[in-house]
């Protein structure tokens, strides 16, 4: 299901680009990543928490949908009033960003009202929506495109697919399991807002290191050079996603850990995958000619350095994957709070890196997107390193 996303999203995002240019495609990305960032904030990874509720049967269990659903569309409503003067600072597109956002919402919402039959661990459903929205929203995005419509109803169509499909979503759960308790709802959502509180903060952690980059790039670069730069940390992400979703099957494992020498044998192993991990950049290096014909063939001459940027950020995929496997790391060991202080601090840090390199001049943006990175890595791991001692 992971690999049928992201081709449905690397054909749209490659329609998005030859149709409507690299400047077009720079300011989409760029208004994507910061809706992903504050969108992630918001939803408190309730999903997750309705999951678990769910399968433990909780005494709130039937009541943790229109709970969960309130907490999400009342952190949407805050979302929306702070986005305007983040957007305005970070040079964003407000309408954009904002319809972005709403859709990331109703997305999560989804996930809240699939959590009744994941938490009986049947995922067939799942996947089939899954499946078919994403097809949906694959197809139905090709025809604006190729009708020449603005990019704006690309935006407004995927929001309004993802509204549609919770609507789906909710009303397939049967009416016994859904519950307006009225004299318990300020406790219920105490208590989620608590368990998500705790969870969200290793999910936003992940999102920063996949998102933070095209948010800065957007901060220092315009026009048709920031559309090649955030296509080519695109293409980043999307190996990123599609290597290191299998990392997370370590987790389980992890958290029925009994002692060191079990996580220490599993990080080992993990070891070789990171070590594995770099020949994909290697291969990219040494076929980037090739590379570089394809993308100008399909692309478009904008985009006819994107394969010599893309072979330079490529070699951040070990590092990325390395950092995810301490946020794992972190999560199954409940050291989520000192991993997302650390890697707080490294965006924190990456902004200025972004900063002097810029100053600098040498190859700012290639370099930035690397030594953030590198940061991001080290720092990771001497949290884990210090939480575990």
């Amino acid at each position: 299901m992971q690999i049928t996303l992201l081709v449905v999203n690397f054909f749209l995002i490659t329609i998005i680009s030859r149709e409507y240019g690299a400047a077009i495609y720079g300011e989409y990305a760029s208004s994507k990543s910061l809706s992903v960032l504050i969108g992630t904030a918001s939803v408190l990874s309730l999903a997750l928490v309705t999951t678990k509720v769910r399968a433990q049967n909780l005494d709130y269990s039937q009541s943790v949908f229109s709970n969960s659903y309130f907490l999400v569309l009342r952190n949407l409503i805050l979302s929306l009033v702070l986005l305007f003067p983040i957007s305005y600072l970070l040079g964003r597109n407000y309408l954009w960003t904002s319809i972005f956002l709403v859709g990331y919402i109703f997305n999560e919402m989804i996930h809240i009202a699939l959590a009744y039959y994941q938490a009986k661990g049947n995922f067939v459903i799942s996947s089939k929506q899954i499946l078919i929205r994403t097809v949906f929203y694959g197809t139905g995005a090709w025809f604006i495109v190729i009708n020449g419509l603005s990019i704006l109803w690309v935006i407004i169509f995927q929001t309004l697919m993802f509204f549609i499909f919770f609507l789906v979503a909710h009303f397939y759960i049967p009416k016994t399991e859904l519950i307006y308790d009225s004299e318990n709802n300020e406790e219920t959502r105490s208590e989620l807002t608590k368990s998500g509180k705790k969870m969200v903060t290793t999910t936003f952690s992940a999102v920063l290191i996949s998102e933070l980059d095209i948010v800065l790039l957007g901060l220092f670069y315009s026009g048709p050079v920031l559309g090649v730069l955030a296509l080519s940390r695109r293409l980043l992400e999307a190996l990123f996603q599609f290597v290191g979703a299998s990392l997370d099957m370590i987790f389980p494992q992890l958290s029925k850990a009994q002692n060191k020498k079990e996580v220490s044998g599993l990080r080992v192993k993990l070891r070789k995958v990171f070590i594995f991990s770099f020949s994909i950049p290697i291969l990219f290096y040494l076929f980037k000619d090739v590379a570089q014909g394809i993308f100008t063939n399909i692309l478009g001459n904008e985009f006819n350095e994107l394969a010599n940027i893309t072979s330079s950020i490529l070699f951040c995929l070990p590092l990325m994957i390395w950092s995810r496997i301490n946020i794992i790391y972190s999560r199954a060991l409940n050291f989520e709070l000192n991993i997302t202080k650390t890697i707080s601090i490294g965006a924190i840090s990456s902004y200025l890196i972004y900063y002097l390199m810029h100053e600098i001049g040498y190859n700012p943006a290639v370099l930035s997107i690397i030594f953030s990175q590198v940061l991001i890595a080290i720092l990771t791991t001497y949290s884990f390193k210090k939480s575990y001692a």
